[in-house]
Parts: C-alpha cells; structure tokens; sequence
C-alpha cells in the first residue's frame, strides 16, 4: 500500500483513540484501552455481541478490520475470550444435492377376434389390435372358424438423477442452476378497433434444476435453510413444463446425506369396449437428498 494512503487511513484510528483516552475513567473502576485486530471476522459481525458483554461505562467500537475497546481489566480479558470464539477462520463447505425423480408404468389391452363360416356367409369381429401385434394369443378352431384372444401387455420404467454441487462458506448463502433457455410459442387475443385480433408470440424460458442453501455450521453438524428444483418438458408437448421442487429447513452431520423430502403420486386409466379391454396404471416419485462436506 502507498505509505501516504496508509498514513491517511490511520488517522480515523487514533483520532478515535485519543478521544477515547481524554474521556474520564469511571471513579470505581479503573478502564483500559486497547485496540484489537481481526484477523477473519468482519467488524460489523463482531460489534452486536461484544457491545451487550462490554463493562458499565465501557465502549466498544471499530473501523477497517480493528476493534476499540475501553473497559476495565477483567472485562476486557472476558471480551477476548469471546472474541476468539467469534474470529475464527470459516469452514469451506462442498454442498451436494441429488434429486431423482422415477417413473413406472404399465397398459394391458385385451382383444377377441372371431371367424365364423357357415356355407356362404362368413362374420369376423375385432378389437383394436385384431391378431396382429405382438403379445400373448390363444386361437381355438380350424380355417373356416376360428376364435382368438390376444393379450397385449407393455412394462416400462424410466429414471432421472440430477446430481449437482456448490461450494460456499459456512453461514453464506449459495445458488446453482443448470438447464437451458427453451423457446415457448405463447398465442393471445387482443382487442382491437375493428374487433379482435390473435397475436402469436414466442417467449424464452429457463427449464433448469437448481437449488438455494444457506448452511450454518456448529462442531459435527450443519443446519440447512434450502430449497431444490426440477423442471423438464412435459412429455405432453404443447410447451407443458413439469416442475417439482421443497422449501424446507433440516439438520444432520456433517459428512453424511439427509433427507429433505419427497413426493409421490399415481394415476390409474382404462376403457372398455365390445370385443376389448384396456387398463394402465403409472406411478411417479421424486426424491431429495443432501450431503455437506468440509474443504480441507
């Protein structure tokens, strides 16, 4: 640093302290004056604390990165034990969210498809599918009559895991996303003079997964002010976005995952006609789990 500015800089300091100095000492006690550097806390993070354990009588102040502090002996030894617990170097903290999100699923049709032939007239009956397709059949009968059912059934599932990191130090907040700018066509119908009007748009938007955390440290264990999101395309189309997120507050070790929360739903659909039959059934879970590390 420029010696000029330095010494410009250190003229509020000792401006302070000799005001200090001149102001009378408390008849019953005898005050001292002391100037403290910080050597990790900001000042403004330290001053609450200290002012509510400062003596009667006594001041506590600071500026740039040292504190001022005029009290007596005793007090001023108990206000460097706190001040030791509070000017500590912050933990680097590596915070790891996974959501997984699952999908299964499951449609079974049933078909019967009949050949009755008689002389000359023949009749043939079909479910959607007929007998072609894949898929369990049972036919009974020969070339001129002949009845088949046919079970169709399809099993899936599907699986999502988006596993992301942030790091921060402990009390800071923090906020990760990733995703991608998708465009949305976005149609409207507006007034006019001569009557209304459809305007057709495009709109930009985010589709991405992320989260907020705020983490705050106390020996082997953290607590977590968070909340994750997940959104994606619908499957549906028509610029459908699917979106899944919590807010929530947890505690646990450090070093290990946590839960924070889930969620899970099921839908059921069929129908039924003359010759057929369908069902489906599907189910979706969403899962969130966190885990806090220290940075060496």
């Amino acid at each position: 640093m420029n010696p000029a500015i330095a010494h410009r800089a250190s003229w509020p300091i000792l401006a302070l302290v000799l005001l200090l100095i001149g102001t009378p000492a408390s008849p019953a006690d005898e005050f001292v004056l002391e100037v403290i550097p910080l050597h990790h806390a900001l000042v403004d993070d330290v001053l609450p604390t200290l002012r509510e354990l400062v003596a009667p009588g006594g001041t506590v102040t600071g500026m740039h990165d040292k504190l001022i502090v005029r009290t007596t002996p005793d007090n001023l030894a108990q206000l460097k034990t706190v001040l030791g617990t509070l000017d500590r170097r912050l933990r680097q903290l590596r915070i790891t969210v996974s959501q997984d999100a699952g999908r299964e699923y499951q449609w079974q049709e049933d078909s019967l498809h009949a050949r009755i032939r008689t002389g000359d007239v023949g009749a043939a009956i079909s479910g959607p599918g007929g007998a072609h397709g894949p898929g369990a059949a049972l036919s009974i009968g020969d070339d001129d009559s002949r009845v088949t059912y046919r079970n169709l059934t399809t099993r899936g599932a599907e699986d999502r895991n988006a596993s992301q990191f942030v790091t921060t130090v402990e009390g800071s907040p923090a906020w990760i996303n990733t995703g991608q700018v998708v465009p949305l066509a976005n149609r409207q119908i507006a007034p006019t003079p001569y009557g209304a009007t459809v305007v057709d748009s495009i709109e930009y938007r985010n589709v991405g997964t992320g989260f907020y955390v705020t983490p705050r440290v106390a020996g082997d264990n953290v607590t977590l002010e968070i909340s994750p999101y997940a959104e994606n395309l619908s499957r549906q189309g028509g610029g459908t976005i699917d979106s899944r997120g919590l807010n929530t507050v947890v505690s646990g070790r450090l070093g290990q995952w946590i839960a924070l929360g889930g969620a899970g739903q099921q839908a059921t659909d069929g129908g039924r006609g003359i010759v057929h039959r369908t069902r489906g059934t599907a189910s979706e879970t969403y899962d969130v789990w966190v885990k806090v590390d220290v940075i060496e």
